[in-house]
């Protein structure tokens, strides 16, 4: 007790100690990015507890994730002692599972089972099955029904919410569970808001607990800011001796999930005598790093007011990059990565991205200078379910005799031929091991042993290869492939809308990888896989060092790292290109932004890409509004204008590191003597005329050194394009 009483004075600033000791009535208290908003909420249990001796089942804690729930009972435990009871920690939906329990059958729930995804989407499917509607998949209509559950505070504001379609899908939906007398996680949250809704529950359940704690309001939905209300008020008095809720409006970045900001910016517009904290000393970031944090979310409307500052001073603590191109970009990262890695000093090291399909050309890069990484949040580019689906195909074409790549495409996307024409095909195959595929199903179609929907779907997946063979152009080939199979709509159909849409976004980019590999000699299905299968097998001798990890912004949410990087920042990619209509959409993309820079410690890198490969030629980018919000003094670096040495030299001073303490050479797989490099440089030049087989004539506008070879960027008659040099003469 006595280490708590000093922790109290000597721990807390000002404002987190003023949050801590704060009586009777609401409080809302913005924290801001790494103020240290679990230690206000600990400290504020124990100091209860300590020196209010309040019980510990009369203060209710709620979180939003059971790693924060663990985390928290982990830090009261050391104030109170480990045999000393804790009040209840736990997630919105352990507290109402817990009402529910013990005072359910005061609305007819006196036991009930509880269902996962798969059980609800076997339910739907079942209903969809017997609606004929194939408009929706399952797993798109549950995606639906729970966002309007979120949403809507009572069932005819659910119906209203929903088209006539999925309005008698969640009607019958809602009906099989009632027999089954099982809810779903949804339901939790909407029985526990009827139970307070009971007459005298809520006046018992407030005898009962007189201290609640709210942990990250600002992702809270509309259905649990209405059980706060219940729980703590009575109109827009506080009920109970002391409501807390922490957040930070400029984290909320969940609105695609359904939490709904307003929750906390109104919060003290809503509550009466709401006392209001501002938390805005950083325990995580250098100054300038909190500089760029501020200036950057000052442009949003919605929001308290406040400014992150810090004691902690830093030098060459954030970079702003353009690259000629995305692959600069990735080898920049990867140049970093390295100079980190070697230097274990350095500490952790992040690179974060707006959407997952930005990791590939970084993988590609980490891996060529066997640099060990993980993905956070994901998984590898490569091992990804589409990737490999779309591979498969490639894999047939390249080998007609594989069966693993047979059996995974010929029922991806679904042709309604199943196991047991899986079975038979095989069965055909193994009595005829030295024919192809395409030889089999011909032999099957000839056997007349197939019903005649099986003999046409068959057709129909050979008619997918149809003038496709192993050395034909791999990129024309794959989006061939991806539009013959319907593959995109195929996970349309499959996935909620914003899974689908990260999917499709990876299948494009595995068409770009295809082009990419083209400008570098691996033009045809076989190279291409050859090149794709060297990626794969990455080196496992680093394995055991501190990895870079490689997340999305999202998943970077609550982590720190003492380098960041954040890569892609361009108009369209990020801020994303379906929120640019939409001001509050915007705004939530900033403040992504600011999630992403405030995960930094010690050193921030800002970069993109002037042009960006897309489908076999350089696309122009134009900076992202967020950059021209930066501090005036963050100044922009271009690598493209800077010579291999100038290039090295910045990252070596980004890093923090004197450039005779490596012999790490940025852009270039061995030492070159000076003599070499200055041959290099005169090699091509911009405006030198050139000519291309395909393309003839051209202009070059830029000249871009990578680790093994030259890219150009060419102004042809029929388009920009980017070459490597050795495809391209001077004339």
């Amino acid at each position: 007790m006595h280490d708590f009483q000093e922790f109290l004075q000597t721990q807390l600033n000002d404002q987190q100690r003023a949050a801590v000791t704060h009586e009777r009535g609401p409080i809302l208290v913005i924290a801001g990015a790494g103020s240290g908003k679990t230690r206000i909420i600990t400290a504020r249990i124990a100091h209860l507890i300590i020196n209010h001796h309040v019980p510990a089942h009369a203060i209710v804690a709620l979180t939003f994730t059971n790693k924060a729930a663990q985390e928290m009972r982990e830090r009261i435990h050391t104030f109170i002692g480990q045999e000393s009871p804790i009040p209840f920690l736990g997630t919105f939906h352990a507290y109402c599972l817990r009402l529910l329990r013990e005072h359910g059958a005061k609305i007819g729930l006196s036991s009930f089972g509880i269902i996962d995804e798969a059980d609800q989407e076997s339910i739907i499917k079942k209903i969809l099955g017997t609606t004929n509607s194939n408009r929706i998949s399952p797993r798109q209509a549950r995606a639906q029904i729970s966002l309007s559950k979120n949403n809507s505070i009572n069932d005819t504001d659910v119906l209203t919410s929903l088209d006539y379609i999925m309005r008698d899908t969640y009607q019958q939906y809602e009906a099989e569970k009632k027999l089954s007398n099982c809810l779903d996680f949804d339901d939790l949250l909407r029985s526990a808001l009827k139970l307070l809704r009971t007459p005298g529950f809520t006046d018992f359940i407030r005898s009962q607990v007189r201290h609640v704690l709210v942990d990250e309001y600002q992702d809270t939905n509309k259905i649990q800011h209405a059980l706060l209300k219940l729980l703590a008020l009575e109109g827009n008095t506080c009920a109970i001796d002391s409501l807390c809720v922490v957040g930070d409006e400029d984290q909320a970045i969940y609105s695609w999930r359904g939490a709904t900001i307003e929750n906390i910016t109104q919060f003290s517009n809503h509550i009466e005598n709401t006392i209001l904290i501002t938390i805005e000393q950083n325990y995580r970031s250098a100054k300038p790093i909190l500089d760029a944090a501020n200036h950057i979310i000052s442009n949003n409307k919605n929001r308290h007011p406040k400014n992150l500052w810090s004691t902690k001073a830093g030098k060459n603590s954030i970079i702003h990059v353009a690259c000629a191109s995305d692959f600069q970009e990735s080898e920049l990262v990867a140049q970093t990565a390295a100079l980190i890695q070697k230097n274990s000093s350095r500490g952790t090291c992040a690179v974060l991205y707006r959407a997952h399909f930005q990791s590939r050309g970084i993988e590609e890069a980490l891996i060529r200078h066997t640099i060990s990484y993980k993905i956070i949040g994901g998984i590898q580019f490569y091992e990804r379910k589409e990737i490999k689906d779309i591979l498969a195909y490639a894999r047939l074409i390249a080998n007609p005799f594989d069966r693993i790549a047979f059996s995974r495409c010929i029922n991806c996307p679904p042709r309604l031929l199943g196991e047991k024409f899986s079975e038979l095909f095989l069965t055909y195959w193994q009595q005829h091991p030295f024919c192809t595929y395409h030889e089999i199903a011909q032999k099957l179609i000839e056997s007349h042993e197939l019903k005649p929907q099986q003999e046409k779907n068959l057709n129909n997946f050979l008619s997918v290869f149809s003038d496709i063979s192993d050395s034909s152009p791999a990129a024309e080939s794959l989006q061939t492939i991806i539009d013959r199979s319907n593959y995109i709509s195929y996970l349309r159909d499959n996935h909620e809308s914003q899974d689908a849409h990260e999917r499709s976004q990876n299948v494009t980019e595995l068409v770009n990888a295809a082009f990419f590999f083209a400008e570098r000699g691996a033009s045809t299905i076989n190279l291409f896989l050859q090149e794709v299968a060297l990626l794969q097998e990455r080196p496992h001798k680093n394995e055991e060092r501190n990895p870079i990890q490689l997340m999305t912004i999202h998943a970077a949410k609550g982590l720190e790292f003492d380098t960041v990087m954040i890569t892609g920042l361009e108009e369209g990619l990020f801020p994303s290109s379906k929120t640019l209509e939409n001001k509050e959409n915007i705004e939530e993309e900033r403040r992504l932004l600011y999630v992403g820079i405030t995960r930094a410690k010690k050193k921030l890198m800002l970069s993109w890409a002037e042009n960006r490969f897309v489908f076999g030629s350089a696309q122009y980018q134009t900076p992202s509004r967020f950059l021209s919000e930066l501090p005036h003094n963050v100044t922009v670096h271009h690598v493209q204008q800077q010579t291999r040495y100038a290039q090295e030299q910045l990252v070596h001073e980004f890093v923090g590191i004197a450039q005779q303490e490596t012999d790490f050479q940025i852009f270039t797989a061995q030492k070159r003597t000076s003599a070499q490099s200055k041959n290099i440089n005169k090699e091509w030049q911009p405006l030198q005329p050139v000519n291309h087989k395909t393309f003839g004539v051209g202009t070059v506008q830029a000249v871009e050194k990578t680790y093994d070879t030259t890219i150009l960027t060419i102004q042809f008659k029929n388009g920009i394009k980017r070459i490597a040099s050795s495809f391209v003469s001077r004339i």
